[in-house]
């Protein structure tokens, strides 16, 4: 682990400016850059796992990580792709139970980690920062929802574009490899093949080494939004 020094906006970088936390009182913005260190996540690697006690909330400031959740005793899908800026491991804390979902990272990933101890210390002497957590906690559970009316509303290629536009970057860019595509819109391998090149042949993406571009975002929002 490495912890950097400075103000609590140099401790942070990235953070302050997006995501959860950004949103937040600046007091309390301060307070968790002064109780958290930074520690960096190999690509594959766990950051908890299913059953696991918490330990800590965490926040990604660089590289991505894979949401998973458990649909049978040994199997898990992915489901979501977070960016910098998501945060996440905060509803278990609070609830005191334990995880009940999976994050690995799906590239070397730099994470922010408040431990346990700092977040209760900062409930007990600041109660208002309830509010803060139950704002990410909202946040996260909104955003399941969101993913869950999708797949059960939505036919593929709309899911499916809504998907890329959820995970692209600002430049369009979307960090994943055609497998990881079809694994997180849970399509069979025929379905996701005829989405992902109509898609293609609408102009709206091109594929390149390890990633997807968009090239035309205004036809993949049309393609989001048929019914």
């Amino acid at each position: 682990m490495e912890q950097s020094g400075g103000k609590y906006s140099e401790v942070l970088r990235s953070l302050p400016r997006q995501g959860w936390l950004s949103e937040q009182p600046m007091d309390f913005q301060a307070r968790m850059a002064m109780a958290g260190r930074w520690t960096t996540l190999q690509r594959g690697g766990l950051l908890y796992s299913v059953g696991d006690q918490p330990n800590a909330v965490f926040g990604l400031g660089e590289g991505l990580l894979d949401v998973s959740i458990p649909i049978g005793r040994d199997e898990e899908v992915t489901i979501y792709r977070a960016r910098p800026g998501f945060w996440v491991g905060d509803s278990a804390l609070l609830a005191g139970t334990t995880r009940s979902i999976t994050i690995s990272a799906a590239a070397e990933s730099r994470v922010f980690r408040i431990p346990i101890s700092a977040v209760r210390r900062a409930l007990a002497e600041h109660p208002e920062d309830w509010n803060c957590f139950f704002r990410l906690t909202h946040a996260n559970a909104s955003l399941a929802v969101s993913i869950l009316a999708e797949v059960l509303s939505l036919p593929p290629r709309a899911r499916f574009a809504r998907m890329l536009i959820r995970l692209a970057g600002p430049d369009g860019t979307v960090r994943a490899t055609q497998e990881d595509l079809g694994r997180m819109a849970g399509m069979s391998r025929a379905a996701f093949r005829r989405t992902f090149t109509a898609l293609i042949e609408l102009g709206a993406l091109r594929t390149e080494y390890g990633c997807v571009q968009i090239v035309d975002r205004a036809a993949l929002e049309r393609a989001s939004e048929e019914s």
